[in-house]
C-alpha cells in the first residue's frame, strides 16, 4: 500500500463535482461493473448496481438544489495497491436543523486507465453510548481515563524516577469488530489480551490500563519496553497465522518522569505516548524521539527512518522513529 496523491486528487474533484451539480462528472466517475455497492446514510440507501446508483445520486443533487450543500473538512486520505485504491474524508453537511458532521469512503477501480468509484459508503457518525454501547474509541480514551486517576507507576519506575509508556491497540478494530460479529470478536479479543499480558509480565511491566482492544502498560526501562513490544508483535503474529489475518498490533512508547514531575507527566507525557501509538500502522512499533535517544546508541534495536508527523492536540511537528520488526521465520 502507498499514498496516492492521484487518487487523492481524484476524490475531491468528485466531492466538488458533487457539491456544485456536476452531473457528468459525477456520472463518470461511477463504475457499472459487477460487484458495485453503495451505501447511504439512510437505512433505505443500499444499491448493488452502479448505473441506479447513479441515477439516485443526480436526483439527490437536483432536489438539493443543484449540488451536494457540504465542505470538505480537513482533506482526503488515499492510497492505491495495484489497480485498486481507496480513500476517505470528512465533511460538514449544512442541514436545516444546523451542520452536521458526515463520512465517506471510497473503494475505487483502474477501468480502462479511469478510477471508477465501485464501493462508497456515507455515514451520519454518533455515539456508541446511544445505541446503548460504553466502548473504547481509541488509546486517546484511555490516557484521558489514566490523566484524571493518576495511578501509582512507582512499582514499574526506573530509579531516577522515569516511566516507559506504551499503548497498544489492533488496527481498524471498529471494523474488525463488525466483519467478524461481536462471538467471534470476543475470542480474538481473549487471545489477544493473552499475549499482551503474557508478554508485558514476562517483561516486568505492568499493565495500567485495559479497555477493548486497547493497552496502557508501564516499564523503568525503554529497553525492555521496547523488547517487550517485539515480543507481542511476534505473539500476535503466531496467534493469528492465519494467511491474511486482519488482526495487527500497532504500538507506540514515550518516557517521562512520573514521580518528580507528576503534573507533567500525566498532563503531556501520557496523552503523547498515546499520540505516538496512534501514528502508528498496524504490525508497527515506533517511539519518541526521546526513546530512540535513550536506546539508539546501545545497537540492540534498529530502527527505520524517522518520519515527520502532527500528533493530534500536540502543537508542531515531532519525529518519530519505527522499530525494525524482525520477518517471522
Amino acid at each position: 500500500m502507498e499514498a496516492s496523491e492521484e487518487l487523492r486528487h481524484v476524490i475531491r474533484r468528485f466531492f466538488v463535482a458533487v457539491h456544485e451539480g456536476d452531473e457528468e462528472a459525477v456520472s463518470r466517475r461511477f463504475s457499472r461493473e459487477p460487484g458495485f455497492e453503495r451505501f447511504g446514510s439512510d437505512p433505505a440507501e443500499w444499491w448493488h448496481d452502479g448505473e441506479a446508483s447513479t441515477r439516485v445520486w443526480l436526483q439527490q443533487m437536483r432536489e438539493l438544489g443543484g449540488g451536494f450543500p457540504w465542505t470538505l473538512v480537513g482533506d482526503v486520505h488515499a492510497l492505491t495497491e495495484g489497480s485498486v485504491g481507496w480513500g476517505a474524508l470528512r465533511a460538514e453537511w449544512a442541514t436545516p436543523n444546523g451542520p452536521q458532521d458526515f463520512r465517506l469512503s471510497f473503494v475505487l477501480h483502474l477501468e480502462h486507465d479511469e478510477w471508477r468509484i465501485v464501493h462508497c459508503h456515507g455515514s451520519v457518525p454518533s455515539p456508541n453510548e446511544e445505541h446503548g454501547f460504553l466502548l473504547t474509541t481509541s488509546v486517546d480514551d484511555i490516557a484521558e481515563s489514566v490523566t484524571i486517576s493518576r495511578p501509582d507507576l512507582s512499582a514499574t519506575s526506573a530509579a531516577d524516577g522515569t516511566v516507559t509508556i506504551a499503548f497498544t491497540d489492533i488496527e481498524d478494530s471498529t471494523r474488525l469488530n463488525g466483519l467478524l460479529g461481536d462471538e467471534r470478536w470476543l475470542d480474538v479479543l481473549h487471545a489477544h489480551n493473552g499475549v499482551l499480558q503474557d508478554a508485558t509480565s514476562e517483561f516486568g511491566g505492568a499493565v495500567v490500563k485495559n479497555q477493548g482492544d486497547g493497552f496502557m502498560l508501564a516499564f523503568p526501562s525503554s529497553r525492555t519496553a521496547i523488547r517487550c513490544a517485539l515480543a507481542i508483535e511476534r505473539g500476535i503474529a503466531e496467534r493469528f497465522q492465519d494467511p491474511g489475518s486482519p488482526v495487527r498490533v500497532r504500538i507506540g512508547l514515550h518516557v517521562g518522569e512520573a514521580l518528580r514531575e507528576a503534573d507533567d507527566f500525566f498532563g503531556h507525557a501520557v496523552a503523547y505516548a498515546a499520540r505516538i501509538a496512534s501514528s502508528a500502522s498496524g504490525g508497527e512499533i515506533v517511539v519518541s524521539s526521546l526513546v530512540h535517544d535513550l536506546v539508539g546508541t546501545t545497537g540492540e534495536f534498529r530502527f527505520g527512518q524517522p518520519r515527520t508527523v502532527e500528533l493530534k492536540g500536540i502543537a508542531g511537528s515531532h519525529s518519530v522513529y519505527p522499530v525494525e520488526v524482525p520477518a517471522q521465520a
